[in-house]
């Protein structure tokens, strides 16, 4: 990362590594002003599962790659709505350890970002993805996108959400290096929707800062 004064800025995976169940759920939807991790994670959870069951055909013969999939809250629901297998990649070790007790399908694999690189070698692909409240965190947000453009088969859908501004975890605190995620995923893909978290599911101000796109690969 770039210098910042006179210490240099440097990328804090650990930020993401976890203890328990608990503690993952705190990482995966902070408790923001007005609302808590609990309420978060009941009102968001089904909503987000809905919205990406209702844009992204999937089913039992569907492949899905859910990057940045953290314990598994959405793969869980989805797998149980649908009944689709689901890839999980997540560059935290203690939230792959913790995913498959959670999400409990033999549907459901994790993967950490070093084997779904070598994976992608061999050729795997995938019908579809899912990446929500990721890219804004990652150290390499280009080398991401690239990524799961690669995994998509042609024609496949995305359907992400992130904050507008980037929040990366460093030695200095969570910090924004000016990288446009949405901008880059819009230029990566075709952009087919986007829209914004209803303020029913969170809080005003996360409903005007965040933006889901739905972005299709050319092909």
């Amino acid at each position: 990362m770039s210098q910042g004064g006179e210490r240099t800025v440097v990328f804090r995976p650990d930020a993401f590594e976890v203890a328990n169940i608990e503690q993952a759920k705190a990482v995966i939807v902070t408790a923001e002003r007005g609302t808590t991790t609990d309420e978060r994670w009941q009102k968001e959870t089904p909503y987000l599962a809905g919205d990406i069951a209702g844009r992204l055909p999937i089913g039992p013969e569907t492949t899905l790659l859910d990057y940045g999939c953290g314990i598994g809250r959405i793969a869980k629901e989805l797998i149980a709505q649908r009944g689709c297998r689901v890839i999980g990649v997540d560059s935290s070790k203690t939230m792959r350890d913790l995913a498959p007790g959670y999400v409990l399908s033999e549907r459901f694999n994790v993967w950490s970002p070093e084997v779904f690189e070598k994976m992608l070698e061999r050729g795997f692909r995938v019908d579809g993805a899912i990446s929500l409240w990721v890219i804004q965190h990652v150290l390499d947000p280009k080398k991401v996108i690239a990524l799961i453009h690669r995994a998509l088969r042609p024609s496949g859908l995305l359907y992400t959400l992130n904050q507008q501004s980037r929040c990366v975890p460093s030695n200095q605190g969570w910090v924004n290096d000016g990288f446009d995620v949405w901008s880059a995923l819009a230029t990566a893909f075709v952009e087919e929707d986007r829209h914004y978290l209803p303020e029913s599911v969170t809080t005003a101000d996360l409903a005007k800062q965040s933006l889901i796109q739905l972005l299709r690969r050319p092909g």
